[in-house]
């Protein structure tokens, strides 16, 4: 019995040993497993959490490079293809592609750039890429006129190649050749159910801009100004004849001169063109200031009109201007003599045509006088300064605005202006670049280096090379007007001016503003012979004015936003985009936009060569237009 129940006991115990042993591997086994899929889950978060964070790190990266961009606008001038950075144990570089898409394909528009950026960590990488454009927004149109002022689109012999919305009449002219669609409201077109969303401007942007210009120093600064001094025996300065001056047939003119007598007993000559027989004649006789003119020999209007004033004052600048505007035959009021800003007489004219040169300080041949004498000679005696001629009549507000401050030359009008800053040599400088130059020469005048107190509203850069990031912040900040002649603008920043904007040429150089600069003015823009505005459709310039816009005979690379009254384009070709709000908008001469225009109004395109071609420029609208490059909605991609 003892053995059968050891036997049984023996059993038992092998069983429990088996069954404890079964259960250990099988534990041993589920805990092996348990423990891997632990690792394995362990690695995967981990892994997770590495590709979430080279993801954060790649978007990182392409924040950073955007933030570089929109600082250059442009991969020219600076090394933005090296952007590197580390982070979170990380790292991430980027670089841009102004041809091709993430596997080389090629980016439909001229001014898209690709901007990738790649991050590691450890070995987990990520890339993303955006397709940037060059441009701050995009348009949809070659030409959309919103025309809030019922104007009619006229198109003249040139041509829209593309696509065109006009909410308007269609005028005469205008058809659907050269791959134009015209599409309006009005006769000649289709009804639209709606019209495309016009594009916003972000005016605080501007606003703050100009607000900072004019918080700084600077108008109605002192001006370092010299005169000629005439010795009353043999100085004088000759004008030759000249198509703006004296051949031809005028209607109006005005002579602004500033003079300063030593001596008011003897008759003496400011200015005289013409001679005996007809033309304008200003000069000195008994103490008074004298001024007249005669045109066509006319039987009953001889010796002409003569106007005078009291007494002038020895030893003081005084200011005198004559006027005319009359037609081809005498009207009452025709001539007006103003002296010191104010109106001193009227008298009968008429128009003036072909006559002799003109003269500064004497008379040359043979002059006339309010007697009815004809003389030569009568050589001047004192100082002249600022010879101002003009080809309009100048109001009584506009000589007394204008006449104590310098001028740019460029004002409309003005034909030649004698500042007389020459210090040396025998060549009185025309400083007006409107009309073919009219250089005087000088006979023995010397130069005085004192004149009328005047004030300079105008900050020049003549031939020179302006970098703008020496400015705080990149910004030239000028609160008056502006004056460019052959000089060389590189950004990236800004050209923000509480005034008048004017770039021009000089002799020497033609005016270029390089890429990635913004011009912003509270006035006009005016932008003329052979100015370059911008480097490419990728390195653009914007351009705001307040004022009127003027465009000649140059190129522009950019966006032109126009809120004045008028918005003329001669001879200029613009690379981009126009945002126009002027109710005046023309293109002349051989203009040609290639981009898109939209504008609150219509636009009169005149001659054969003007164009306006919609080119390689995308298809996007309704954005509120800043000054930053942007994103291209959809372009986000992860690969």
């Amino acid at each position: 019995m003892f053995n059968i129940r050891k036997k049984i006991n023996n059993e038992s115990g092998m069983i429990l040993m088996a069954s404890t042993m079964g259960i250990f591997i099988i534990l041993s086994i589920f805990a092996f497993y348990l423990a891997r899929f632990s690792i394995t889950e362990t690695r995967s978060g981990a892994y997770h959490i590495l590709d979430i964070k080279a993801r954060n790190l790649a978007m990182t990266g392409a924040e950073h490079g955007m933030q570089l961009y929109k600082s250059s606008r442009s991969t020219e001038g600076i090394n933005i293809n090296n952007i590197t950075g580390n982070l979170n144990n990380g790292s991430y570089a980027v670089s841009f592609d102004s041809d091709n898409d993430e596997v080389t394909s090629a980016l439909p528009y001229t001014h898209y750039l690709t901007m990738k950026s790649s991050a590691t960590i450890d070995d987990v990488k990520r890339n993303i890429r955006f397709i940037l454009s060059s441009l701050p927004e995009a348009f949809c149109f070659s030409f959309y006129g919103n025309n809030t002022s019922s104007q009619v689109f006229s198109e003249t012999g040139s041509y829209i190649n593309g696509d065109m919305f006009f909410n308007g009449s269609v005028g005469s002219g205008s058809g659907t050749s050269n791959g134009v669609t015209y599409i309006s409201t009005g006769s000649g077109g289709t009804l639209l159910s709606a019209f495309p969303e016009f594009p916003q401007l972000e005016e605080s942007i501007y606003t703050t801009l100009l607000n900072s210009a004019a918080a700084v120093s600077g108008g109605n600064s002192s001006y370092t100004n010299y005169s000629y001094q005439f010795d009353g025996t043999d100085d004088y300065v000759t004008i030759g004849s000249s198509n703006d001056i004296n051949q031809g047939e005028f209607s109006q003119k005005t002579i602004e001169v500033w003079f300063k007598t030593n001596d008011k007993s003897n008759k003496q000559v400011i200015y005289e063109q013409g001679g005996r027989d007809r033309g304008l004649n200003l000069y000195i006789k008994d103490s008074k200031l004298y001024a007249g003119g005669w045109n066509r020999v006319e039987g009953n209007w001889s010796p002409g009109t003569w106007l005078f004033t009291s007494a002038i004052s020895n030893n003081q600048w005084h200011h005198v201007a004559l006027t005319l505007n009359g037609g081809e035959t005498k009207s009452a009021g025709a001539f007006k003599l103003y002296l010191d800003g104010e109106l001193k007489a009227t008298g009968e004219g008429s128009q003036l045509w072909n006559h002799n040169y003109a003269v500064i300080g004497k008379t040359r041949a043979k002059s006339r006088y309010d007697d009815g004498t004809t003389s030569s000679g009568f050589t001047f005696n004192g100082f002249i300064d600022e010879v101002r001629l003009w080809n309009t009549e100048r109001s009584l507000s506009e000589i007394v605005d204008n006449k104590d401050k310098v001028l740019s030359g460029y004002e409309k009008g003005l034909v030649a202006y004698y500042n007389f800053q020459e210090e040396t040599g025998s060549i009185a400088n025309d400083s007006d670049p409107n009309s073919p130059i009219n250089n005087g020469t000088i006979s023995g005048a010397v130069i005085n280096n004192s004149g009328p107190t005047l004030s300079s509203n105008i900050l020049s850069f003549k031939d020179e090379t302006v970098i703008l990031s020496n400015y705080t912040d990149s910004k030239l900040l000028v609160n008056q007007d502006l004056l460019i002649l052959g000089s060389t603008f590189n950004g990236p920043g800004y050209i923000v001016v509480n005034g008048n904007i004017t770039i021009g040429s000089t002799d020497l150089n033609p005016s270029t503003i390089n890429g990635n600069i913004f011009i912003i003015c509270s006035g006009s823009i005016t932008i003329k012979e052979d100015s370059q505005i911008g480097t490419s459709i990728d390195a653009p310039v914007i351009l705001y004015s307040k004022g009127n816009g003027t465009y000649s005979s140059s190129t522009v690379y950019g966006l032109i936003v126009s809120k004045g009254d008028n918005l003329l384009l001669n001879g200029t070709d613009v690379n981009g985009a126009i945002l126009n709000y002027s109710s005046s908008f023309s293109l002349t001469g051989d203009s040609d936009i290639i981009g898109s225009v939209v504008s609150d109004y219509s636009v009169d395109i005149q001659g054969d060569l003007a164009s306006i071609s919609k080119g390689n420029i995308p298809e996007f609208s309704g954005l509120v237009i800043g000054l930053d490059p942007f994103v291209v909605p959809g372009s986000y991609l992860e690969y």
